[in-house]
């Protein structure tokens, strides 16, 4: 392992976002929608908020968890000081937890700024390739860069075309974005052949994995790609700690590659990390009793909605992930208005699925909140 970091080091090369407060770094970040917590919620003012079931975001709602929160009172004290301490710790705790060296791990300000540097180093004014829709936030920042940005649509299954995706990239792609589980749709590409595919890929362009929904998957129904970063492929696959860990007003993420790739990220980050996250980040990490008890509470949850809409006869992705996505046969924005008459926010419209909808999956409670107004509302 190589030596900590020092605080002159830090400097140049510590995770984003400033160390006071969450709310701090979510200001500072750009006003144009990079996931639908911006897009959803402006167009007319919300329900009383003691009301609104806010099923929009893929937020989780039922963390963080203990271990996270005592950590958080723990370090409330320290929050006026720039945290190198916590900073070396959670790089070397997941430095561990993922089998590489110190020197393969990257923070951000969750896995956005993570986009926004890969998008910033590795594209610049060049070419993006990704499939369509998928998560918009690199996307958005390379287009306001000057990148090309090559979308490539779904599959009838609504997963990757990956045979499409690959004859898309050409000598000047900077960059191959896959989320996996995709985001909006939640599916997913089969682990072996997401594997074959990056590694092919991976001899032409970078390859950027976002796993943010991998904990919350159907057992065996997709793998990670860490083991194609772990051995010095040109892949990156990104983390985040804003799904199952529940800290997305906190915004850690972080980054696996080689030792070059990310040596070349550490460069395009801001000056120290947000302390009370990474505190947070060490705790829940631990937590296994919270994780475990909220990807199953959230599965359950999520099979209740599929099974529910499917038996009104509404078609749906074969979604993984804390959300569905499913055609509610009508403009999504008349759907999105008749939910926010039974005080229930729902997600914003993904071009070209006009009619389709993404649908969080809240706690129990808020589940049944959704399930009850769902055939009044889909009737009209």
């Amino acid at each position: 392992m190589t030596k900590h970091l020092s605080r002159r080091a830090l400097l140049g090369s510590a995770a984003a976002a400033g160390a006071w407060a969450a709310a701090a770094s979510i200001a500072a970040r750009s006003p144009k929608p990079q996931d639908p917590m911006t897009a959803a919620d402006t167009s007319k003012p919300a329900p009383a908020a003691s009301r609104l079931v806010r099923l929009s975001a893929n937020e989780n709602p039922y963390g963080p968890g203990p271990k996270a929160r005592a950590a958080i009172a723990a370090a409330m004290p320290e929050a006026c000081r720039y945290s190198i301490d916590s900073y070396n710790r959670l790089i070397d705790q997941l430095a561990q937890r993922e089998n590489v060296e110190r020197t393969s791990i990257v923070l951000g300000s969750g896995s956005g700024e993570l986009l926004n540097m890969l998008a910033l180093e590795y594209v610049g004014r060049g070419e993006l390739v990704t499939a369509w829709p998928t998560f918009e936030q690199i996307t958005t920042y390379a287009e306001r860069l000057g990148a090309t940005v090559r979308r490539v649509p779904l599959d009838r299954q609504m997963r990757h075309d990956l045979t499409a995706l690959g004859s898309t990239v050409s000598a000047n792609t900077g960059l191959l974005y896959v989320c996996n589980p995709n985001n909006p749709t939640g599916t997913v590409v089969a682990g072996e052949t997401l594997r074959e595919f990056c590694r092919s890929m991976a001899n032409r362009t970078l390859v950027v994995v976002d796993e943010a929904y991998l904990d919350l998957i159907e057992p065996g129904a997709t793998e990670s790609m860490v083991d194609l970063a772990r051995a010095g492929e040109n892949v990156v696959v990104l983390r985040t700690f804003s799904k199952i860990h529940g800290l997305a007003g906190l915004r850690i993420g972080y980054g696996i590659g080689a030792a070059g790739v990310i040596k070349r990220l550490r460069r395009m980050q801001m000056a120290f990390a947000n302390t009370l996250g990474m505190e947070a980040a060490l705790a829940s990490l631990n937590d296994r009793q919270f994780l475990t008890d909220t990807a199953a509470a959230l599965a359950q949850d999520r099979a209740r909605m599929l099974a529910a809409c499917r038996g009104l006869g509404l078609e749906c992705s074969d979604a993984q992930g804390n959300f569905i996505f499913v055609n509610t046969g009508m403009p999504n924005d008349q759907f999105r208005e008749r939910m926010r008459q039974q005080q229930i926010e729902v997600g914003r419209t993904f071009e070209p699925y006009a009619t389709w909808c993404r649908v969080t999956v809240g706690t129990t409670q808020e589940t049944d909140r959704f399930l009850a107004a769902l055939p009044r509302v889909a009737a009209g």
